[in-house]
């Protein structure tokens, strides 16, 4: 599942660039007299609906988190790349056709309370804004005091101002009416809300297909912060090709659109996602039963977890996560060839100081796995047919107290009962290769702990373990004893996906770990190597989140998340 955090992360950055540009304005004191959605016109491909703007903007400006981003080197990279510059143009751009610069105070006297911005062109920044404000406080702000360097126009019987500016091509309309601030960067959007706000005209966002069957699928209660987003037409924008930072616009795309609800209750963010594609799957009637299972691996999670997935599987997908976690660990996904160098000397060659570890008393392991060891593990995989798969990660100090360790378990959850010996037998196949050349230290030892599971009886800790149909891979027997405890059972309702993150537990391995890689990077200029220090810079940035966890239940129609960020005090 690869949309966790990301409608949560959009509509951060789509308030960001409202702040960044002038986009966001918002105060008042009363319930609006009609729904923004009514009033915005129709067109939008993303709109945000906040009840109380006002408050999270205060609540934002008061905050460590605000402190300590501005001060982060991660926002040092961020402010000299393409999209921040990007901004910053537009930015000054709109300071000029506006005569006043969006800047904070600018923000501040423009913010209400129940407010809402639809964006009609992502490349161009268009915009529209609604809020409802105190009009008196207003009218003392710098961009009505400069009105009479706009040119007057009226719409629905009320009054606007507009004004272009003719190098850059930017316009800047607004209104205030009926204790509404209306603001855009295009006349006919200003003037076709303040239409909508008379009853004039009928065609407003509300009326829009894909909003009105979004919202239809949304929580009935709006959350604090809510997003609407029209993914049909957004996911084939070149900006958000661009700009999209998870790469996956193949799969955006097959979908049609979207709406997030971002509750805000005490220590607890709560962000309601309902994702709708964009054709009505065929029945799937391993659904359910995939989903049941999934439900049932949660309650072998550890309550002292790093990290935890558990997800739909086959048998393939299922293999690679094991070989990478377990048996050859390496980053990425592509598949291991070979589980180390291999030494080839040839005629008059002496070699070199790499050769020192060379063992010439003995026959050298070959090092590579052949293909058909893995194929012997491949069909026992087939023959059981994963259907689901549960990962359980950490890091921890070794004995040294220098290095990390990353403690993994995976469990798989199949349709058919494990061949425990068959499986035993093809890992040998696999690892002993690049272990030994005499099988040594690849034999199983039974374990009586935890019910019993088996492990090498060499230096490679790799365990392994079967309950039925339920198949379990470890590289720390005491993770594994963990895991094998835990109780799988059936949980309603069922969920297809679920992970979690415990960003207090991690947060200071990580930064350990990183600034190795800093430091051995040996970059003259201090400049930090592989994002790993603006990584590391984001997180000090947001440490008082403890935890993050995602639930997801997938019908054929819809695609329903919960995901809740659990905050210290």
């Amino acid at each position: 599942m690869k949309l966790t955090h990301r409608f949560l992360v959009a509509a951060l950055v789509a308030m960001a660039v409202s702040a960044v540009v002038g986009l966001t304005v918002y105060q008042t004191q009363s319930s609006p007299t009609r729904p923004l959605d009514q009033i915005m016109p129709e067109g939008a491909l993303l709109y945000i609906e906040a009840k109380d703007f006002s408050g999270l903007m205060k609540d934002w400006n008061a905050s460590p988190e605000k402190s300590q981003w501005l001060k982060s080197d991660d926002y040092r990279v961020f402010s000299n790349s393409r999209l921040f510059l990007r901004l910053s143009k537009a930015s000054d751009e709109f300071a000029v056709a506006a005569g006043v610069p969006p800047n904070m105070k600018f923000l501040n006297d423009a913010a209400g309370k129940e407010s809402a911005l639809a964006i009609y062109n992502i490349g161009e920044l268009e915009f529209l804004y609604v809020s409802r404000i105190n009009n008196s406080a207003f009218l003392q702000s710098p961009l009505w005091q400069t009105r009479s360097k706009f040119q007057p126009r009226m719409a629905g019987g009320k009054s606007f101002y507009t004004r272009k500016d003719e190098q850059s091509g930017r316009e800047v309309a607004f209104a205030v009416a009926d204790d509404y601030l209306i603001l855009g960067t295009r006349e006919d959007l200003v003037a076709g809300a303040l239409e909508h706000l008379t009853g004039n005209k009928t065609h407003t966002l509300k009326q829009d297909g894909w909003y009105t069957k979004a919202l239809a699928a949304a929580p009935s209660a709006a959350g604090d912060l809510r997003m609407a987003m029209h993914l049909e037409q957004i996911a084939v924008t070149p900006h958000f090709r661009t700009y999209w930072v998870q790469q996956n616009i193949t799969e955006m795309q097959s979908y049609e659109s979207a709406v997030s609800d971002l509750y805000r209750e005490g220590t607890n963010y709560r962000e309601e996602r309902v994702i709708l594609p964009g054709k009505v799957r065929d029945e799937d009637n391993s659904l359910g039963a995939s989903a049941q299972t999934v439900t049932g691996l949660l309650n072998m999670v550890p309550r002292d977890y790093g990290f935890y997935r558990a997800a739909q599987t086959d048998a393939k997908s299922s293999l690679a996560v094991v070989e990478q976690k377990i048996i050859a660990p390496h980053f990425g996904a592509a598949p291991v060839e070979k589980l180390a160098p291999q030494v080839q000397l040839g005629g008059g060659q002496t070699g070199s100081n790499s050769d020192m570890e060379t063992r010439i008393d003995v026959e050298p392991a070959s090092r590579t796995v052949t293909e058909n060891a893995r194929v012997g593990l491949q069909k026992q995989f087939d023959a059981a047919g994963p259907q689901t798969m549960l990962v359980v990660q950490s890091t921890r100090k070794n004995s040294d107290g220098v290095l990390l360790g990353n403690p993994s378990v995976v469990v798989i959850a199949a349709q058919r009962d494990w061949d425990l010996a068959a499986v035993q037998k093809a890992i040998q196949d696999v690892v002993a290769p690049g272990l030994t050349a005499a099988r040594m230290g690849v034999q199983w030892r039974e374990v009586k702990d935890a019910g019993g599971y088996f492990e090498l009886d060499g230096l490679s800790a790799l365990q392994v373990a079967a309950r039925g149909k339920l198949l379990f891979f470890a590289n720390d027997a005491g993770a594994l004893s963990v895991v094998l405890q835990g109780k799988s059972s059936v949980v309603s309702p069922p969920v297809s996906y679920a992970a979690g993150f415990s960003h207090a537990r991690e947060r200071q391995n990580f930064y350990d770990l990183t600034g190795l890689v800093d430091r051995g990077s040996g970059s003259p200029d201090n400049e930090p190597q592989f994002f790993s220090r603006n990584i590391a810079s984001f997180s000090r940035s947001f440490a008082r989140v403890e935890s993050e966890e995602v639930i997801a239940r997938q019908t054929k129609d819809k695609i329903q998340q919960t995901v809740t960020y659990h905050w210290t005090q």
